[in-house]
């Protein structure tokens, strides 16, 4: 049977297309699709001609932030599922895969809610996005549940979105807590911090969304960001193809995917001076948790003694340094298998374990659920 040609085309080049890929992979092998990949999509006419040269038997359009440069109507009969695009801007009779914005918001105020600070508060892009409300209002609404204080900067205009956010900075009061709407907001919101002698996540605790390594692993301190599940928008989407292909008749469809984890990293990590360098040991765990880091390597870093590292680690983490190495690595694991990454055979050893029965045991003891099981949930 001839291979069907699907074309994936993304307005964007962000880490999260691998994901998305990712989720594709079992629908592609089930119906024999050959898919081609195209990024970084701008140009109406480019797409047009791609089009032209493939003739595609179906596409799936990742829309990023760019809704402009891809109008549906240019794909005339060929059938398409759009992810991450504002249903407003589609024909009623398109197929969608949009974020369940929400569970994001609810995420980011469970992390900075553990601090007890004067006040929270979430930063919005300049233009904002259909998925900013969703962020936004579960984040304000955990905010007021749990009665703390909060507050938000919204600017429009482009021009004046740079001075008024380091106006907003200053008028915070210290220590807090912010949510940007995505780590590209984050990034400029620690920026601004540090050139204001903000310190983070001393003075101001800080959380984005997507969790883009580019973004988040580059800044310093490393920037916490909660992870929304692209390899289950990724099977979402080839799924409604498979379906508009076999039915071209189908009525239009939304289906939502949405955040289930988030990658706690140095920017929520609010430890005081005391604590010695915990927070450097949590990173050195966090980045070599995979490679075999050892408790004894996280004391040497440490600069004192085991027992006292061991006392620290109790009195500001509640936990033992071999706890939060065993964390650490089932979070990787997680994170693998939600993300349609880890097959459970072998799995154990790009975690950190030596031993398959011993990541099972952690694994379960963590999550309450085996390793199998987890991937059958997620």
């Amino acid at each position: 049977m001839k291979k069907r040609d699907i074309l994936f085309l993304s307005s964007s080049a962000q880490r999260d297309l691998t994901d998305i890929l990712s989720g594709i992979v079992p629908t592609v092998d089930r119906n024999g699709w050959s898919v081609h990949v195209v990024g970084d999509i701008h140009s109406r006419k480019r797409l047009i001609n791609l089009l032209k040269f493939w003739s595609p038997d179906g596409c799936i359009v990742h829309s990023g932030l760019n809704d402009g440069g891809i109008v549906p109507g240019d794909f005339g009969r060929i059938p398409v599922v759009w992810i991450d695009r504002d249903p407003a801007t589609l024909p009623p009779s398109a197929l969608c895969v949009i974020q369940d914005s929400r569970p994001a918001g609810t995420l980011a105020a469970k992390e900075l809610l553990r601090y007890d600070l004067e006040l929270y508060a979430f930063v919005d892009r300049a233009d904002p996005q259909f998925w900013s409300k969703g962020r936004r209002e579960a984040f304000r609404e955990s905010v007021e549940l749990n009665g703390k204080a909060y507050r938000e900067f919204t600017e429009p205009d482009k021009s004046k979105w740079s001075r008024g956010l380091k106006q907003f900075l200053l008028s915070l009061p210290r220590p807090c807590g912010l949510f940007c709407t995505n780590d590209t907001v984050a990034v400029e919101v620690m920026s601004q911090a540090v050139k204001l002698g903000i310190e983070i996540p001393e003075d101001m605790l800080v959380a984005g969304v997507d969790d883009v390594d580019a973004f988040c692993e580059a800044v310093s301190p490393t920037l916490t960001s909660v992870r929304p599940s692209f390899a289950a928008a990724g099977l979402a989407a080839a799924e409604l193809l498979a379906r508009r292909i076999a039915n071209p008749r189908l009525k239009g469809v939304i289906k939502t995917f949405e955040a289930r984890e988030m990658t706690r990293r140095q920017s929520t990590r609010r430890i005081t001076t005391r604590g010695g360098n915990i927070g450097l040991a949590l990173e050195m765990i966090r980045r070599r948790a995979a490679d075999g880091v050892t408790v004894g390597e996280v004391v040497k870093l440490m600069k004192c003694s085991r027992r006292s590292a061991e006392i620290r680690f109790k009195q500001y983490l509640h936990s033992t340094i071999l706890d939060e190495i065993h964390s650490a690595r089932i979070e990787l694991a997680k994170k693998l298998i939600s993300d349609g990454d880890g097959q459970i055979g072998g799995l154990h050893l790009r975690c950190g374990f030596s031993s398959p029965a011993t990541f099972r045991r952690v694994f379960k003891s963590i999550t309450g659920l085996s390793p199998q099981a987890y991937l059958q949930k997620h």
